[in-house]
């Protein structure tokens, strides 16, 4: 009776070691590596029209937002930021949308661009739920989405709860799952272990506004072939951009803006 249970308290040690261990540190640090907060800004400081504001969330958090009041298109767009950026980093693309006439919102997480929290999946999508409700106080016109990256997984929830006129994503995912899958292959029960599944691929069917979706056939981050699944799954109509030679961050040397603009321009509900 004695060798059985020094084998039994072995191999326990064994799977405590090799891998309850391993696994419960992969699952808790996951969100440093999905939400790797920017610590520095660059300098860039809000012009061009952009105030900075603050927006409350249902949970008790202040997100640091920027907001340009809508011009001649009396209409907004929020402005999703990917993981490793903040809202002020995308003051530059808001610009072309504000100079096109559009009001803009740089929609900002928790945790990021010095605002309160802790980014987690659920967060975000509040912020970004969050977010649309405060443009939607600020102005009376309809509103669109930009996203790009892990952006597109707090932006799909809200255009599937809130009213939207256009969905443009750059650089998407399907979900969070298969990029985990693409980085580190199969791992028997690691789908278990991804924390924040981000499933755009169970989202995107369900949205009513036209879509956009632009991706670099270069991309190493998020891979051309995600953009590409993630457009069949999208309603009838949806529009794919294979972007030649463009990587992850690069889009905007690729004109991907001008692009956004006229879709933007074009599925803009005509006024009365």
């Amino acid at each position: 009776m004695i060798l059985p249970r020094k084998i039994f308290l072995w191999l326990v040690a064994l799977i405590l070691l090799f891998v309850v261990i391993p696994f419960t540190g992969i699952y808790f640090a996951q969100g440093a590596i999905v939400f790797p907060v920017p610590t520095r800004d660059g300098g860039l400081r809000p012009d061009g029209g952009f105030e900075a504001v603050t927006i409350a969330t249902p949970d008790g958090e202040r997100l640091n937002a920027f907001y340009h009041p809508p011009g001649e298109r009396k209409a907004s767009i929020l402005v999703f930021h990917g993981n490793a950026e903040t809202a002020i980093n995308q003051i530059g693309r808001g610009k072309i949308l504000a100079d096109a006439g559009f009001g803009v919102l740089l929609v900002e997480f928790r945790g990021y661009g010095g605002s309160t929290g802790t980014p987690t999946e659920a967060g975000v999508i509040t912020d970004g739920l969050a977010s649309y409700d405060f443009l939607k106080g600020q102005a009376a016109g309809p509103i669109g989405i930009l996203a790009h990256s892990l952006g597109t997984g707090a932006a799909l929830p809200v255009a599937a709860a809130r009213e939207v006129f256009a969905v443009a994503l750059e650089s998407p995912f399907t979900s969070l799952l298969a990029i985990a899958r693409y980085r580190v292959g199969w791992v028997p029960g690691f789908d278990f272990m991804v924390r924040y599944p981000f499933r755009n691929d169970e989202i995107i069917g369900g949205i009513s506004a036209p879509i956009l979706i632009l991706h670099g056939t270069e991309d190493k981050v998020i891979p051309f072939a995600e953009g590409e699944k993630l457009a069949t799954l999208a309603p009838k109509g949806t529009a794919f951009i294979k972007i030649d030679g463009a990587g992850h961050n690069d889009l905007g040397s690729h004109g991907d803006m001008t692009i956004v603009r006229k879709f933007f321009q074009r599925e803009l509900p005509a006024r009365p």
